[in-house]
């Protein structure tokens, strides 16, 4: 398994699978489940950049110098999953904002200002510092 990686870089606070992997231009990457596999693989670039402070085995030289990141980092419900530009996507007062599934956005439909006011406190978002 990789030398350090604890946690899967899409369920930050999970801890992963040895068995939950993919292969990125060489270097396995390790997840917690084969939900975070089957989302990974439809947006691989975007979320090795955006994860890479969770991936010791992904060199700097490996990013793709093109990506560019969204202004939300995580889904606006399920607070430790991240969300790509490919993720669910539900606009709400002229705003885009992004999921990790369906029933998420059905969970934010109903309580739209709850989930806006407590995604600005996210913790999880520091974990994602990128590597210098």
């Amino acid at each position: 398994m990789a030398q350090e990686q604890k946690l899967c870089p899409l369920m930050v606070e999970d801890e992963v699978d040895p068995e939950e992997f993919v292969e990125y231009k060489g270097k396995k990457i390790y997840m917690c489940c084969g939900s975070c596999v089957k989302k990974f693989k439809k947006d691989p670039d975007y979320y090795v950049k955006l994860t890479s402070s969770l991936l010791p085995q992904i060199d700097k030289s490996l990013l793709n110098k093109k990506v560019k990141f969204i202004e939300q980092k995580f889904c606006m419900v399920y607070e430790d999953r991240v969300v790509s530009p490919k993720s669910y996507v539900h606009e709400h007062n002229g705003k885009k904002y992004y999921f990790w599934s369906s029933t998420a956005i059905r969970k934010f439909k109903a309580k739209p200002d709850f989930y806006i006011e407590k995604a600005k406190k996210n913790p999880n978002v520091k974990k994602l510092a990128l590597k210098k």
